[in-house]
């Protein structure tokens, strides 16, 4: 790897860290899985899972070592990786695509729950179902804001990943 790619992993980090950080204040808008469902379109998988994995690291040492924020390092790279591995598929098939990214803020909000199962299983499952509508509300809004976001977002990083490789960025 070079100097190059590991800015633009780190870059894709810091990224990621803002979006997740920005719009944690605000109820029902999960931004960050629109992001990395982003990235993994976009750039190579590789680059997309380390930046998932440098920004889930990144996160630790801003919220602190937690079961909660341990589950981040699992559920981001994995959903880059996944994403990555689909690519193209999901190129021709952007519905799906709209449909996944909702699904995945939907899992994200369900699957932070895992780790009350170190406390009580019916503590666990007490609080997956009051999240539910939490987190249905977040893969609503993640389907819509992939729907409406994606493609000219999409077009912006493709049109920089082009002038990146030519040497006229960075």
């Amino acid at each position: 790897m070079n100097v190059r790619e590991l800015c633009f992993i780190a870059v894709i980090a810091s990224i990621e860290a803002v979006v997740f950080t920005s719009f944690s204040f605000i109820l029902y808008v999960e931004c960050i899985t629109f992001t990395i469902v982003l990235f993994a379109m976009t750039f190579s998988t590789k680059q997309a899972v380390l930046g998932a994995v440098a920004f889930t690291v990144l996160n630790l040492s801003v919220q602190g070592v937690t079961p909660w924020s341990l589950m981040y390092c699992l559920i981001y790279p994995l959903y880059s990786l996944f994403i990555g591995c689909c690519k193209n598929f999901l190129d021709k098939h952007f519905f799906v695509l709209i449909f996944l990214c909702g699904f995945l803020s939907f899992l994200t909000g369900q699957l932070v729950q895992l780790p009350f199962m170190l406390i009580s299983e019916h503590i666990t499952w007490l609080y997956i179902l009051m999240g539910m509508k939490t987190s249905v509300l977040q893969g609503g809004m993640s389907m819509v804001l992939c729907a409406m976001c994606y493609k000219p977002i999409v077009i912006v990083l493709k049109q920089l990943e082009r002038r990146m490789q030519h040497g006229k960025i960075m």
